[in-house]
C-alpha cells in the first residue's frame, strides 16, 4: 500500500523475516501477546497459534481499512477469536495488560513509555529499531530498571506513523512519484543539492576490503554509521519507475544500504555510499569500494574507505554483537 508520492505506507513482512522475529520472541504456549502493526493478519494468526490461545493474543494497527480487512483474513482463516482494535499502535492497548511479549512490525525510532508499563516483569518487547536510521530487529528483556538487548538482526520495516513518527527529513530525488532520501540524525541538505550529488559523476575509492557476504557488507556500514556521529546518515526508499531517468536509476541502484553526508560546515556537501562486486580474482568474494558524489564526496570516500580498513583491523564488528553489547536505561 503506496501513497499518491508512491511512498509505502503498509506491506507486509517477509515471511523469512517473521520467522526470525517470532524466534527471538521466543513464544510460550500461555503467553499473552500484544502485536503493533496488524497488517493483514498473517502474523498475529501465526503467534496464536504458536502460544495456544486466540484469545490471549491482541493486535492493534492505526489504518482502519487494513483492520477491517485484517479481521475478514483471521476469522477465513479460523482465528476470529483474536483480539483486533484500530488505534495508535504508540499507546499499546491497556485494556488488555500486561503482556508476556510484545511484536512491533513497524519501524520504531524510540520506545514509547506505554510499551514498557504494559509488559510483565521479565517479559520481552522485540521490534525494528532506528539505529541511526538503520534498523535492526532487536530483541529487549525487561531487567527491574532497564531493558537489556538479547538478540539483533536487520531488517527493513516501513515507519511507524502516528504519535511515534519519527524525525526524520524526508527529501523527494527528481520527478515524483519516484525515488526519496530519508535524512537521519544530522542536518539534512536540501533536496536539490542532494539530487544534483546523487545524479552528477560518482568517484570511486577502493577500500581495499572484501565480503565474504552480503551480510559483510551491511556489518562494514552499520559500523561506520556507529562510529561516524559527525555524518548524516541517508536512506534511499521509494518506487523505480521504468520511465525513471539514467540518474533516478543509478540513485535507485546505491539501496538498500543508502549512505553517508557531510553537510555544511567548510566543505560542500559530499556524499559517500559503499558498492560492491564480484571479485573475479576472489571467487565468492566482494570487493567493497566507496564512491563520492557531490563537490565533497571524493574526500568523503575517501576518508570511509580507509575506515574500513580500520574495521578490518579490528576484527570486523557483526551486528550481533550489538546484542550483547547494548543497554537501554530510562
Amino acid at each position: 500500500k503506496s501513497d499518491s508520492d508512491g511512498l509505502p505506507v503498509s506491506a507486509s513482512t517477509q515471511p523469512a523475516m517473521m520467522a526470525i522475529m517470532l524466534g527471538q520472541l521466543g513464544l510460550e504456549p500461555g503467553h499473552r501477546v500484544l502485536e503493533v502493526g496488524t497488517g493483514t493478519g498473517y502474523n498475529v494468526a501465526l503467534i496464536a497459534c504458536l502460544v495456544g490461545s486466540q484469545e490471549s493474543v491482541v493486535t492493534i494497527d492505526v489504518v482502519p481499512e487494513l483492520i477491517e480487512q485484517a479481521r475478514e483474513n483471521l476469522a477465513a482463516a479460523g482465528y476470529g477469536a483474536v483480539k483486533v482494535v484500530c488505534g495508535d499502535g504508540a499507546a499499546g492497548v491497556p485494556d488488555y495488560a500486561p503482556y508476556d511479549r510484545i511484536i512491533v512490525t513497524t519501524g520504531a525510532w524510540d520506545l514509547p513509555p506505554e510499551w514498557w508499563a504494559q509488559l510483565c516483569p521479565g517479559g520481552r518487547i522485540v521490534l525494528p529499531l532506528s539505529i541511526r536510521g538503520i534498523q535492526l530487529s532487536v530483541g529487549l528483556d525487561s531487567a527491574g530498571d532497564h531493558l537489556v538487548s538479547r538478540s539483533a538482526c536487520r531488517c527493513s520495516f516501513i515507519r511507524m506513523a502516528g504519535a511515534m513518527a519519527g524525525p526524520e527529513s524526508l527529501l523527494a530525488l527528481g520527478p515524483q512519484p519516484g525515488l526519496h532520501a530519508q535524512a537521519v540524525d544530522g542536518p539534512a541538505p536540501t533536496a536539490g543539492e542532494l539530487y544534483e550529488a546523487l545524479a552528477g559523476p560518482a568517484e570511486e575509492k577502493a577500500s581495499g576490503v572484501w565480503a565474504s557476504s552480503i551480510a559483510q557488507v551491511a556489518d562494514l556500514d552499520l559500523w561506520l554509521t556507529l562510529t561516524e556521529p559527525g555524518l548524516t546518515r541517508l536512506n534511499l526508499m521509494g518506487r523505480h519507475e521504468t520511465h525513471a531517468s539514467p540518474a533516478q536509476q543509478r540513485i535507485a541502484n546505491l539501496m538498500p544500504l543508502g549512505g553517508l553526508a557531510r553537510v555544511g560546515g567548510p566543505s560542500a556537501l559530499g556524499v559517500a555510499a559503499f558498492t560492491f562486486e564480484d571479485d573475479e580474482t576472489q571467487p565468492g568474494s566482494f570487493k567493497i569500494t566507496a564512491c563520492g558524489y557531490g563537490p565533497g564526496g571524493p574526500s568523503l570516500a575517501t576518508h570511509l574507505a580507509a575506515q574500513a580498513r580500520v574495521w578490518e583491523e579490528l576484527g570486523r564488528s557483526e551486528e550481533r554483537r550489538v546484542g550483547k553489547e547494548c543497554r537501554s536505561r530510562w
